[in-house]
């Protein structure tokens, strides 16, 4: 019995006991002061212009994620990755001579592959054209391939009563003796299948419509890689439906980085002046030229060979500007009128201009329609576009956007609009917030140099 209570009472006893205490909470994860400030930088960016920023970095192999305009850890990589290869101090934070660098870059190898824009089959997207020379015509769509069969593409329409998507998802990601798939993504609009088959790599991409399915079977030879792996996130970024223009927007399949370094690139427009150094033996003769308003602040895009030497110019009805600086190389300058000589300035065009785009020129009154005949000027300069008409001017889009600079001496090329708005900001203008009549934004310029 005393037995029995002395169990008890030690059982009470052990009952009465305070509660261990409970483990400490665990820390929370100390946040990447820098990581943080490159964050804040690309959201007052834009979504657009970070997402321009992201489709470069995927053409330099930084990044192998479909653009979504905001900043992740992918990016921030990424950005860093670039300034390491440029030698640039690693902060996650373009500077904009460094944001024209990277465009360079990226260039080239758009420029090495050719990529244009085509549609077919209800599906506009970018593709290899240079490579991809030789077409036939197939049953759901054209095919396309190099004269050696290392690269082929075929741009399909599936109808939905013949395969549903989900059944084509099925097909797809099914492996057999020879067909190795490594990745494969269902969404209730696109699917994507990755892998290798019968010794060659392929990445297929498809978008769903009530009709039908949408998309690309992109194969090559691993030989290629790392640095054509790139072109199928290059393309899986740029696909969107014709009719609704509705972008495919997903995931894209972890690829291997290239080891391959892009070539030192042109000097990027950098501003200088005032005034922009007169070139040596340069007429000291009055000049005349045009100019375009591009800000509320009366600020005029121009060309730097026709304010060399000038403090100021002079407007049409006697108004003055003052020069705040150009970059002979680049053949750009930026002036400031106050007041501004008018309410229009031009909107600022974000995406890349695409081969076969309509375009004009603000040469005089009456804008000179003509269209974008090749991605790159003479002697495949990634600066410039080439033009099917050539006359001085700022060149506007189909919705009068400012989308570049055409060369001052006529010839038709035009300075592409991400490195004139990389020059302006540079310079400390900011885009307005809406455009104006682009008939109205082109501004006449004098420079008389001092002797």
């Amino acid at each position: 019995m005393l037995a029995i209570s002395a169990i008890c009472a030690g059982h009470a006893f052990a009952q009465t006991k305070p509660p261990a205490a409970a483990p400490p909470a665990p820390a929370a994860p100390a946040t990447d002061p820098v990581f943080e400030a490159a964050k804040a930088a690309a959201a007052t960016m834009g979504v657009e212009d970070f997402a321009s920023i992201q489709q470069d970095l995927i053409w330099t192999g930084d990044l192998n994620s479909l653009p979504s305009g905001e900043m992740g850890k992918r990016s921030y990589d990424a950005i860093r990755a670039f300034q390491k290869r440029i030698k640039a101090k690693e902060t996650g934070i373009f500077t904009p001579p460094q944001r024209i660098t990277l465009a360079q870059h990226a260039a080239k190898f758009t420029a090495r592959y050719g990529f244009e824009t085509i549609t077919e089959r209800g599906i506009t997207l970018g593709y290899p054209a240079k490579l991809t020379t030789v077409r036939t015509e197939g049953k759901n769509g054209p095919h396309f391939a190099t004269s050696k069969n290392d690269v082929t593409l075929d741009i399909l329409a599936i109808p939905a009563e013949k395969e549903s998507f989900e059944a084509l998802f099925t097909r797809l990601k099914t492996e057999r003796p020879g067909r190795k798939v490594t990745y494969s993504l269902l969404r209730p609009d696109f699917l994507v299948v990755a892998g290798s088959n019968d010794g060659k790599s392929f990445y297929l991409r498809f978008v769903k419509t009530d009709a039908d399915s949408r998309g690309f079977a992109l194969g090559w030879d691993p030989a290629l890689s790392p640095g054509f792996d790139r072109v199928s996130i290059a393309m899986a970024s740029s696909m969107k439906l014709a009719d609704s223009g509705r972008g495919a927007a997903a995931e894209a399949p972890p690829i291997a980085k290239p080891a391959d370094k892009p070539a030192p690139a042109p000097e990027p427009p950098k501003p200088a002046g005032p005034p922009v150094p007169l070139p040596s033996g340069a007429s000291t003769a009055a000049k005349t030229g045009l100019g375009t308003l591009v800000s509320l602040n009366g600020d005029i895009l121009t060309y730097a060979g026709l304010v060399a030497g000038c403090e100021t110019v002079t407007l049409q009805g006697g108004a003055t500007a003052k020069v705040i600086g150009g970059d002979l190389g680049n053949d750009v300058a930026l002036v400031r009128a106050s007041p501004p000589p008018g309410p229009t300035p031009l909107a600022w065009r974000q995406p890349a201009l695409t081969q076969g785009e309509s375009v004009a020129l603000l040469s005089g009154p009456t804008p000179l329609a003509t269209t974008v005949t090749a991605l790159t000027g003479g002697n495949d300069d990634s600066r410039r576009v080439s033009l099917g008409a050539g006359a001085p001017g700022a060149l506007i889009d189909k919705d009068g956007a400012l989308a570049g600079l055409a060369a001052a001496n006529g010839d038709a090329t035009a300075l592409k609009g991400l490195f004139v708005t990389a020059f302006l900001r540079a310079s400390g203008v900011a885009p307005p917030e809406r455009g104006g009549d682009p008939s109205k934004a082109a501004v006449t310029l004098t420079c008389a140099p001092k002797s």
